[in-house]
C-alpha cells in the first residue's frame, strides 16, 4: 500500500486534537458572554456608584466648611447657606460639563437646583416622575433612615426637558441645616460606556479566537501531516518486522538445511550402493533365486530410504513455506506433533532426544498456526545448540485452563547468565557467538506471542538448563479488534 492509499483515522484524529481545541473555543466565548461580559457591567456600575457618592460626600464637604464659619461667628446662617447655593450651583462635571448638584430640604422642599429652577422654593412632597414615584420624599425616607444612601428613579436628561431617562443618585443630608444634598448619574450613559468597553473586549476576543482559529488550523494540518506519516511509518515499520521475522524463519531453515544435508548424504549413499550392488546381481542373477531374492531386498531398502529422503525434504518444505499470517482454528498438540517432526533429524543428528508430553484435553486455539510452528522451531534449534550430546529436550502442553493453553520447552543445556536473562528478547541479541546467529530468534518468537495476545516466560540457571513457557489465549477476539 502507498502513502496515498493509506487510511486516515478522522474519528481518532478528530478526538485527540479537533474536539479539545473545539471546546477549548467554545468555553472561551461562554466564559466570554457568562462571565466576563456580566462582570464588566456589574463592575461598571460599581465605580459611578463609588464615584457619585464620592463626589457628593466633597460637596457636602463645602457646606461642612460654612457651617463651620457660621460656627466661628465668621459668617451668618444667612450668608453661609447663600454662599453654599452659589457654590453647589457652579459645581458641575461629567459629559460637557452638564452633571450637577442640587439641594432640597427635609419638607421636602427644593432649595437649588441648576436646571429645574422652576421647582426652586417649591413644596416637593407631592412631586412624582413619570411611574409615580414621590422621588424626594424617597430622599427623605433615605435619609432619615441612614444618613445618606442611592436612590433611581425617573428625570429629565440635565437640561433637555423634553427627554427624560432613568437614573440613580446618591443622597446625603446635612443635618445642622436641615438639608439634603445629592447628584446622579444617567443609566443611559452608563450603558453607553459599558457597551463601547463591552464592544472593545469583543473586538480584542474576536482577535483572540480569530489567532485561535488559524493556530487550530495551523495545529490540524500539522497534525494531519504528523499523523500521516506516522500511519507510513507504522506501516513501514510492520514491513520491517514482517521481513525480520522472515529472515529468522530462513536462518533457522539454513541451519536445518545445513543438519539436513548431511541427514540425506546417508540414505543416498545407501540408495547409490544398493543400487549398484543390485545392477551387478542383475548381471549374475541368471535365474539364480537366492540372487533374485537379493536383488529384491536391496530394492525395498532402496525404496525405504528414498522415501526417507522424501519425508526429510517434506517437512523441511513444509516449514519453509512463508506463513500468511491468518487466524484460524486448530489443534495445539497437531502443531507441536509437526514442528517435532521437521527438527526430529537435526536432534538426531546430535544424539539428542527430543521427548514430547502433551495434554491429552481440549487443544483447540485460535492462532497462525505457521507462526506458532515458527516460535517451535526457533526455540528447539535454541534448545538444540545448547544441549550436550545425549542430552534431552522436553516439549510439553498444558490445556486444563479453559480460556488459554500452555506450551513449555525445557532443556538441561548450558543455560543463559543472569545478566543476560533480561536482554534475551531484544532484537540482535545473542548469547552465541556474532557470527553463528543473528540475534532475531526470540525477539521474533517474543514479537509472535505478543502479537497473540499471549505471553512468554523464562526459567534458566548456567550449566543447568532453560525453561520457556508460553501462555496463548485460546480466542483471538481482542487482539483482532485492536489491529484493526
Amino acid at each position: 500500500m502507498t502513502a496515498q492509499q493509506l487510511p486516515f483515522h478522522w474519528k481518532s484524529f478528530g478526538l485527540r486534537i479537533v474536539l479539545p481545541t473545539g471546546l477549548t473555543i467554545a468555553l472561551f466565548i461562554l466564559a466570554l458572554f457568562v462571565f466576563v461580559i456580566p462582570t464588566i457591567q456589574e463592575n461598571s456600575m460599581d465605580r459611578k456608584r463609588e464615584m457619585i457618592r464620592e463626589l457628593t460626600n466633597s460637596a457636602w464637604n463645602i457646606l461642612a466648611k460654612l457651617d463651620n464659619d457660621e460656627r466661628l461667628g465668621v459668617l451668618t446662617r444667612e450668608q453661609a447657606q447663600k454662599q453654599a447655593i452659589d457654590q453647589i450651583r457652579s459645581l458641575q462635571y461629567g459629559q460637557q460639563m452638564k452633571d450637577y448638584f442640587w439641594i432640597n430640604d427635609m419638607h421636602p422642599r427644593m432649595v437649588i437646583h441648576p436646571y429645574r429652577t422652576d421647582l426652586n422654593g417649591s413644596d416637593l412632597s407631592d412631586y412624582q416622575d413619570p411611574n409615580g414615584k414621590r422621588v424626594f420624599v424617597e430622599f427623605v425616607r433615605v435619609v432619615k433612615k441612614d444618613g445618606s444612601g442611592y436612590v433611581d428613579y425617573m428625570w429629565q436628561s440635565r437640561d433637555n426637558k423634553n427627554l427624560v431617562a432613568p437614573k440613580i443618585s446618591y443622597v446625603k443630608g446635612f443635618a445642622p441645616w436641615g438639608w439634603i444634598i445629592g447628584t446622579g448619574i444617567y443609566i443611559d450613559d452608563v450603558q453607553a460606556e459599558i457597551n463601547l468597553l463591552i464592544r472593545s473586549v469583543m473586538k480584542i476576543s474576536a482577535v483572540i479566537l480569530l489567532v485561535m482559529f488559524v493556530l487550530l488550523a495551523i495545529i490540524i494540518r500539522q497534525s494531519y501531516r504528523t499523523q500521516k506519516q506516522l500511519r507510513i511509518e507504522e506501516d513501514e515499520l510492520k514491513k520491517t518486522q514482517a521481513s525480520l521475522f522472515f529472515a529468522e524463519k530462513m536462518a533457522s531453515l539454513g541451519k536445518l538445511s545445513a543438519m539436513v544435508a548431511h541427514e540425506i548424504n546417508n540414505p543416498l549413499s545407501g540408495i547409490l550402493s544398493y543400487a549398484r550392488l543390485s545392477s551387478r546381481y542383475l548381471n549374475n542373477a541368471a535365474g539364480d533365486p537366492e540372487i533374485t531374492a537379493e536383488i529384491h531386498a536391496n530394492l525395498s531398502l532402496i525404496a525405504d530410504e528414498a522415501k526417507r529422503c522424501g519425508n526429510i525434504v517434506k517437512n523441511l518444505m513444509l516449514f519453509a513455506k512463508r506463513a500468511s499470517g491468518e487466524l484460524k482454528e486448530a489443534h495445539l498438540n497437531e502443531i507441536v506433533d509437526v514442528s517435532m517432526k521437521v527438527i526430529d533429524h537435526s536432534v538426531r543428528m546430535k544424539n539428542l532426544e527430543l521427548r514430547k508430553e502433551l495434554d491429552p484435553g481440549d487443544d483447540v486455539i485460535q492462532c497462525d498456526p505457521g507462526a506458532i510452528q515458527q516460535i517451535l522451531i526457533a526455540m528447539i534449534v535454541n534448545s538444540i545448540e545448547s544441549s550436550p550430546p545425549e542430552g534431552v529436550i522436553i516439549v510439553s502442553t498444558d490445556c486444563h485452563d479453559p480460556a488459554c493453553v500452555r506450551i513449555m520447552l525445557k532443556d538441561f543445556g548450558a543455560g543463559i547468565a543472569p545478566d543476560m536473562l533480561p536482554h534475551i528478547f531484544e532484537p540482535f541479541f545473542s548469547t552465541k557467538e556474532s557470527n553463528k546467529s543473528l540475534g532475531l530468534g526470540l525477539s521474533v518468537v517474543y514479537g509472535i506471542v505478543q502479537r497473540h495476545g499471549g505471553t512468554i516466560r523464562v526459567d534458566s540457571h548456567v550449566n543447568a538448563g532453560t525453561e520457556f513457557v508460553i501462555t496463548l489465549p485460546r480466542t483471538q477476539q481482542t487482539v483482532t479488534k485492536q489491529t484493526e
